[in-house]
Order: structure tokens, then C-alpha cells, then sequence
């Protein structure tokens, strides 16, 4: 039997635009947070890259050069993909159905909203608890395509990497949300991820996820931008959205809203300067999670490392 004090586990949030990697020791009773890095790599894993072996055996060498270099010697890998490259629905179901007509109605319901083959797909699902916006019992479905996992596999085999999980970053999100910050059961919370060309509004009654929606912005995001014009944005798009999520009448906002950055470049600090509101605050992955020696004597007081909230997110998962 393993010792778990012994046990480390590597999160890769595997993105289009930026990429980080999080190494986390387990415990016999808690998480403890040994590493952090920006892997910066050139070549980005999207729906190009996937059908590329030259480009996936690269990242894979980059990968495995890091982790020399960061002398990391875990060899179990957690991956998040992107939220694109996945078909995510939430469905209504009957509540006396049992595992098997569960299954059933699952590929049914989610045939008819594919385009591909549902044979090229690999699916999970799991149970909501029912919230105040459906009084209905409801399943969260995910299907991310063969091909896709695939070329996962062959990345993690290129860097001689265990691979353990594939999961979407939406919901390693919500996994540092929940283990840092306590969202209680009725409240709504927005969680936001800031990246380069988009902002993605993740919505949660408690725990639960409601729904996420990304906005496209006109311009890519930098150190130059107008963090006024993020802030206007944000707003807007939270008016809007809480009218959607929240039908009271006396209801006009979130009851919290976290920030956090898969955009390297950016002060989202900044942000909270022109925000009165005291709901505002930006997602830390590492508030309540134990740190090693080592790594508390690399952090910098001044950054937030809210870029590594999908990266840890996938190693705490339930």
C-alpha cells in the first residue's frame, strides 16, 4: 500500500493561450501545495495541435524538461482541458430512473445535440442537488471528443507522466472555490476568469453550478490595457446575468464575486481598486491550502497566483 505522505500528484491546466502546472503532496489529512510553475510554452494545445504529433510531442518534451529543471519527481498527471474543447449541458431528468435507464437517457438526450458520431465522444455525468432556479432534478453531462483525450494520453506518455485525470477547467475552478472560500448553501457567487481574449462567467448557487457564459472582447488583454473598460465589462455583464440566474424582484446583484486570471500580464488588482463593492475579491488557490517551506520562500507577496486556480483545482477535486 502506498504511504500517502509520500503520494504527489502534478495539475496541468493545458490551455490554448497559457499553460501552468501546479504539484501537490497528499497528505494523510490535508493538501499540500509543493510547487508552482509557469510552463510558458510556445505551442499552444488546441484543435490544431491535436492533430499534430510533431506539436504534441513537443509540449510533451517541454513538459518533461520542466520538470527536470523544477527537479519535480511526481509522476502522477491531472490535466484540465479548456471549456472549448468540450460539449457540457445540464438536462432535466426523472428522478426514479436507476443507473442503467440513467445512462440510457443520458446518450439519448445528448445524441441530439451532437454532430459527430456520439461513438467518437467520451461522456461523465453526475447528479445535481436541486437550487432555487430548477425546482427540477437535473444531471451536469460532459463529452469531450476521442481524438482530444488521445492526444492527452500522448502528451503525458512523451513525458513519461502517469496520466490519472482529464477534467475541464470550469470545473477545477469551482474545486479551488469551494476548498478556499465558503460558499453557503442559497447564495449566488460569480466567479470570473480573466484570460487573454475573453472573460468566462462562472455562476453557483452554493457549490452548485448554474451555468458559465464567455464574453469575447474585441481586443486581447495586456499590462496596457484599460482596466476601467474590464471593470465596465464585468459589471455590465453581472446585471444581466443576475437577472437571468435570480428572478426575485429585490435581488439587483451576486451575493459574491471572485476574480482570477489565466492572463500572466495583467494587474487584475487593479480591478478592485475601481470596484466599491466589497463582494469583489480575487480567488487565491492558496488561502486555506497549507504551502511547503520551500515554495512560501519563492512566492512574492505582491502576486496573487489566482492563474493557478484550475491548475491545483484538478488535484483537490472530491
Amino acid at each position: 500500500m502506498p504511504n500517502l505522505s509520500q503520494t504527489k500528484k502534478l495539475g496541468l491546466s493545458l490551455g490554448p493561450q497559457e499553460t501552468y502546472l501546479a504539484e501537490i503532496k497528499h497528505l494523510p489529512n490535508r493538501f499540500e501545495v509543493a510547487n508552482l510553475v509557469d510552463l510558458n510554452f510556445s505551442i499552444p494545445f488546441n484543435f490544431s495541435t491535436i492533430n499534430d504529433k510533431d506539436a504534441l510531442e513537443d509540449i510533451g518534451n517541454n513538459l518533461k524538461s520542466v520538470l527536470l529543471t523544477e527537479k519535480i519527481d511526481a509522476k502522477n498527471l491531472y490535466i484540465s482541458l479548456d471549456y472549448s474543447m468540450a460539449n457540457i449541458k445540464r438536462l432535466p431528468i426523472d428522478n426514479n430512473l436507476n443507473e442503467k435507464e440513467l445512462q440510457e437517457h443520458v446518450l439519448w438526450e445528448f445524441n441530439q445535440h451532437l454532430i459527430s458520431p456520439i461513438d467518437e465522444y467520451n461522456f461523465d455525468f453526475q447528479k445535481l442537488p436541486r437550487v432555487s432556479l430548477y425546482k427540477y432534478p437535473s444531471i451536469l453531462i460532459a463529452a469531450v471528443k476521442k481524438k482530444i483525450i488521445d492526444a492527452v494520453k500522448f502528451v503525458a506518455d512523451v513525458s513519461t507522466l502517469d496520466l490519472k485525470l482529464v477534467d475541464i477547467n470550469i470545473f477545477s475552478s469551482i474545486n479551488t472555490l469551494e476548498a478556499n472560500y465558503r460558499l453557503r448553501p442559497g447564495k449566488k457567487t460569480a466567479s470570473i476568469e480573466i484570460a487573454k481574449d475573453k472573460l468566462i462567467f462562472i455562476i453557483l448557487e452554493g457549490s452548485t453550478l448554474l451555468g458559465f457564459h464567455p464574453i469575447h472582447l474585441e481586443e486581447e488583454l495586456n499590462e496596457d490595457s484599460s482596466l476601467e473598460n474590464i471593470s465596465d465589462t464585468i459589471i455590465k455583464n453581472l446585471r444581466f446575468l443576475i437577472s437571468d440566474y435570480d428572478t426575485r424582484e429585490d435581488k439587483t446583484e451576486f451575493d459574491n464575486v471572485f476574480l482570477f486570471k489565466k492572463n500572466k500580464g495583467l494587474n487584475i488588482s487593479g480591478i478592485l481598486e475601481l470596484e466599491e463593492d466589497s463582494k469583489f475579491e480575487i480567488l487565491n488557490p492558496l488561502n486555506k491550502l497549507p504551502v511547503s517551506s520551500g515554495l512560501k520562500d519563492k512566492l512574492s507577496p505582491d502576486l496573487d497566483y489566482s492563474e493557478y486556480t484550475e491548475s491545483i483545482g484538478l488535484i483537490i477535486r472530491k
